[in-house]
């Protein structure tokens, strides 16, 4: 297994308990607040976008795991870190004051930076299975 393999597969850990708390964080707060009744429409679209990025996180780590130990199927964890990248992007975005967040946009950025991370690495085993295929023709 390469260094990107292995890399691919911790990223993809990680993404895959992030992935679980994300979407239960925004789960609980969904539902926290309207159970309070206080719950606006940028909160509630925030959520949503919350929730949505983990089960794109828990999705592509699937992938990347399999990715990791098949780099020839590695086509499919590409596709889905740049939906997950996409996703994170969106989500710093409407961290952002001016469109109504609450301007704390530094888990955010980390988490785009991780993304970005685990594009390079899924390219990579990418890069890597289509070398293998090419050996084996």
């Amino acid at each position: 297994m390469s260094n990107a393999c292995k890399l691919l597969k911790i990223l993809s850990f990680f993404f895959f308990v992030v992935g679980i708390l994300s979407a239960g964080m925004g789960a609980t707060a969904l539902f926290a607040g309207s159970a309070a009744g206080d719950i606006t429409g940028t909160m509630i679209v925030s959520c949503i976008v919350v929730i949505v990025l983990g089960v794109v996180e828990i999705v592509t780590a699937v992938f990347g795991i399999r990715a990791a130990n098949n780099p020839a199927k590695a086509g499919v964890v590409w596709i889905w870190s740049i939906v997950c990248l996409a996703c994170s992007v969106i989500s710093l975005l409407l961290s952002l004051p001016l469109l109504g967040g609450t301007g704390s946009s530094i888990p955010d950025f980390s988490g785009l930076i991780v993304s970005i991370i685990y594009f390079v690495v899924a390219n990579r085993v990418k890069k890597e299975g289509m070398d293998l295929s090419l050996i084996h023709i």
